[in-house]
């Protein structure tokens, strides 16, 4: 099996390293000093789960170089997505299967939309992974779980073939019956948990114990909600408490990653989160005022970091 890792940062670098060190044929598309580090020192991975390196690490960032492959894995940033598409192209044949691991639920329409392919399944993943440093990943938490299923929910042997060799490496790896219904569930948190954090700019125990910013928080994932089942989502019932049990449980001091990147003055993915809930909730009738607040007053720190 020979998988191209379309971007070997957090989530690239780690699922795409597991998989190099079970021996399968892994090339890794990366660029700047990240590529320089790897090439020259390997892709070393720094994980709870076990350290690893894996040297030589096939990279390069040049997707022509590589050619045709049975599976790209999608792991660049969703607001990097149009611009990496094309590129994608080089490395598609006619049995190619096209994984997105973005967060956001519509990478899979935007990969459609430029690869014009029928290669292209849904998936996602729940992790904690980051570039520690140039050609380093360090994974610091027991979760990660890979979802990958078919558009139409149909079981497929291609999603279940990717499923088995992350399996093999110790990852949770699922093809539920309706990849939509944990996408959704994932969106529900992340979408109103990366603004509304951004905007108290509080880790989590403080956000919680302020009654205003967590009814807020709340406010936020009901409004996902409601889009989602608006477009046929079944979402579980309990789909707000739930998330809302989850982020208590963190630890007090945590951030989102969201939160992180607008107060470092990175660019990050408000259109991916707030932007496409205010998208979907006009197109479907279902009003949702706390993600335009929060999608109004977080776009200009997102023109900025983007200028």
């Amino acid at each position: 099996m020979k998988v191209a890792i379309f971007g070997a940062g957090g989530v690239g670098g780690y699922f795409g390293g597991l998989l190099a060190q079970a021996g399968y044929e892994v090339r890794f598309i990366a660029r700047g000093e990240h590529l320089a580090a790897i090439r020259k020192n390997g892709l070393i991975v720094k994980s709870v789960m076990g350290d690893f390196k894996i040297d030589p690490a096939l990279a390069t960032d040049d997707p022509t170089e590589i050619g045709e492959v049975d599976y790209v894995i999608v792991s660049v940033k969703h607001f990097q997505l149009a611009e990496a598409a094309p590129q994608i192209k080089h490395l598609l044949g006619a049995n190619t299967t096209v994984v997105p691991l973005q967060n956001g639920v519509d990478a899979h329409e935007i990969l459609i939309e430029i690869l014009d392919s029928e290669g292209v399944v849904g998936g996602f993943t729940r992790i904690v992974s980051m570039i520690e440093a140039p050609g380093i990943i360090r994974q610091p938490s027991v979760i990660q779980e890979v979802y990958v299923g078919e558009l139409d929910g149909k079981s497929s042997l291609r999603c279940q073939i990717i499923l088995d060799a992350w399996s093999e490496c110790g990852v949770d790896a699922i093809q539920p019956e309706d990849i939509f219904i944990p996408m959704w569930t994932k969106f529900v948190f992340m979408a109103s948990y990366g603004g509304v954090s951004s905007l108290a700019q509080v880790p989590s125990g403080e956000l919680l114990s302020c009654r205003e910013s967590k009814e807020l928080f709340v406010r936020a994932m009901q409004e996902v909600e409601a889009v989602g089942r608006a477009r046929g989502v079944e979402l579980p019932a309990d789909v707000v408490p739930s998330a809302l049990a989850t982020l208590e449980r963190f630890e007090p001091t945590t951030t989102s990653s969201t939160q992180r990147d607008v107060a470092a003055g990175r660019p990050f993915e408000l259109e991916a989160f707030s932007g496409t809930v205010v998208r979907l909730g006009r197109e479907c009738g279902v009003p949702t005022p706390v993600h335009e607040l929060l999608y109004g007053l977080l776009r200009p720190a997102l023109l900025r970091a983007i200028s």
